[in-house]
């Protein structure tokens, strides 16, 4: 990536992958625009949105974490929803799919709902 800058559709496709846009190719990406312009990061540029897409993936990190931690048998539907939301976030608006982080808390929400209903 010396000298070249990614599209921010490369960037937007890894994410959409699954594959993480690190802190450190965030701050190479801002400091090859830096040197392009010669005055900073351009702003709506592959280094902003490369920004935008490492600060959603840690959200969604942050999120299912949060989850992670409670007991198995308190998770809820809204547990599940969140992670949903971040990880399609953290995904670049794509949904996630089956075997996704989601689709397991989904999963376990569910099964809590159902034992709770059948108490």
């Amino acid at each position: 990536m010396e000298g070249e800058l990614p599209a921010k559709e490369q960037l937007n496709e890894r994410a959409a992958s699954g594959e993480d846009i690190t802190t450190f190719e965030v701050s190479h990406i801002a400091q090859a625009e830096s040197d392009m312009t010669g005055r900073g990061p351009i702003k709506g540029g592959p280094a902003a949105t490369a920004q935008s897409l490492h600060d959603r993936q840690q959200n969604f990190l942050d999120v299912a974490s949060e989850v992670a931690r409670k007991p198995s048998d308190e998770v809820t539907k809204e547990d599940a929803a969140r992670v949903q939301h971040a990880e399609a976030r953290a995904l670049g608006g794509h949904p996630p799919g089956k075997g996704s982080t989601s689709a397991d808390v989904q999963s376990l929400a569910d099964q809590n709902a159902q034992n709770k209903n059948s108490d």
